[in-house]
C-alpha cells in the first residue's frame, strides 16, 4: 500500500508535489488558528451586512 502510494507521488509533476504537500499543511494551521480564521470570517460577513 505504502510503496503504491509513493510509486504514484513519484510519478506527479512537480507542482503536484508541491500541492499535495501543502494543502494538508494549509488546513492544519487552519484548524490551529480557528479561533482567528473565524474573527476574520464574521468580520468580513459584518461589513457586508451594514
Amino acid at each position: 500500500m505504502i510503496k503504491r502510494i509513493i510509486a504514484w507521488y513519484r510519478k506527479q509533476t512537480p507542482e503536484a508535489k508541491i500541492m499535495i504537500f501543502m494543502i494538508p499543511l494549509l488546513l492544519l494551521a487552519i484548524l490551529l488558528n480557528w479561533n482567528r480564521v473565524w474573527k476574520g470570517i464574521s468580520k468580513g460577513f459584518s461589513f457586508f451586512s451594514k
